[in-house]
């Protein structure tokens, strides 16, 4: 990689976090984030204009992306407001089928995907190496969701949006090949708190249960990040201890809240919504069992172990991992962080397991202590 001048650097690693941040994952964040502006860092209309100019070049750093049987788009009507989203099914080879050993008489198993962004950005680009090498890798159907996004549809539209895809996948199961019976959901940051809400709904509606909730940097916890950087009480060491963490720091996810959430009176209300802080549900047992993957240097890193503890004690079959060093874009690495070819090893691991209807076992990866030892420093 290309070495650059400090003098160069608009978002250089802050002093707070250049002690934690591992070398390689440091590396490519000095090379390709440090350079330039974030979204953040720019009013929303600004960044609407050229988004490419304030986005990290992932493709960069990404694996390869492996060919599938099909990737078709599809619409799905939803409701609130009325209106169409996409969403893109990839279908697995035949010899990848074959080596995944999990078809049978009612199916594929599937993954549902729904992307990250802060509710604001992103789309069925964001994870679709992801979603291709899960699907290959797994032998398994994966159907990544193109939900709605604030400032034009703020919460409670995302998950909305999302539900609707959710319902889709059953209603048409038997079309596409996919066995109702062994679907799983998944997704990144917002996507992962979409994810986890998801879980909390198919318990409570009348849907076919969920096998696995897998859930990658998730967010679950609303209520905390101020409009602005101003500090109030609140029970998340990682918001301060990581407030300038690389990639997602506290300032860009007070610019995401503010904008699928707004900024008025009513926020306050929506903070509080299960469905914007899963967290806060009313109950947490008999959900999907839950696998949830955090990174060590990223503000949300204390919210993913506190909802770990509220599954865990609610009874919900749950394990966690916390990836030491690693930032909020751990997962999308791949091709040039060896961490985020672990995670994305782990990824499928934990979906062979579910789809094997093998039982998630409880455990951490013997850094959850070392985490929370950092967070109370």
């Amino acid at each position: 990689m290309d070495s650059h001048d400090a003098a160069d650097l608009v978002n250089p690693l802050h002093p707070s976090v250049v002690g934690l941040v591992d070398p390689t994952y440091a590396e490519i964040y000095t090379q390709y984030q440090a350079p330039k502006l974030r979204a953040d860092q720019v009013p929303y209309e600004e960044y609407i204009k050229d988004p490419q100019k304030y986005t990290f070049p992932t493709h960069e750093v990404a694996s390869t992306s492996p060919e599938v049987a099909s990737n078709e788009i599809y619409p799905v009507t939803v409701w609130s407001p009325p209106g169409k989203i996409q969403v893109q099914v990839y279908v697995p080879t035949p010899d990848a089928i074959a080596s995944g050993g999990l078809k049978n008489d009612d199916g594929l198993p599937t993954l549902v995907n729904f992307h990250g962004g802060g509710f604001v950005l992103g789309g069925l680009k964001d994870d679709e190496v992801l979603c291709r090498q899960l699907c290959q890798r797994v032998g398994c159907i994966v159907v990544n969701v193109d939900y709605r996004t604030a400032p034009d549809y703020p919460h409670p539209t995302p998950v909305l949006d999302s539900w609707e895809a959710l319902q889709w996948v059953f209603k048409w199961a038997e079309k596409y090949n996919i066995d109702p019976w062994r679907v799983a959901v998944s997704g990144l940051s917002a996507g992962g708190c979409i994810a986890a809400v998801l879980s909390i709904l198919a318990r409570d509606k009348p849907t076919r249960p969920l096998v696995l909730q897998l859930l990658m940097v998730p967010l679950v916890d609303a209520r905390f990040v101020p409009p602005s950087v101003s500090w109030g009480p609140n029970p998340y060491h990682s918001y301060v201890r990581l407030e300038h963490a690389p990639m997602l720091p506290l300032v860009r996810l007070s610019w995401f809240y503010n904008l699928w959430l707004g900024t008025d009176e009513g926020r306050e209300e929506k903070v509080k919504d299960f469905r914007a802080s899963p967290i806060l549900a009313e109950s947490h047992a008999n959900l999907a069992p839950a696998s949830i993957r955090c990174a060590g240097v990223d503000p949300l890193v204390a919210e993913g172990i506190a909802y770990y503890d509220k599954l865990k004690a609610a009874g919900t079959q749950s394990k966690i991992k916390v990836y030491k060093g690693q930032g909020h874009t751990l997962p999308h690495w791949d091709g040039a962080n060896p961490a985020s070819k672990v995670f994305v090893e782990d990824c499928i691991g934990d979906l062979k397991g579910a789809f094997s209807e093998k039982k998630i076992e409880a455990w951490d990866d013997g850094e959850l202590g070392d985490t929370m030892k950092l967070l109370s420093e």
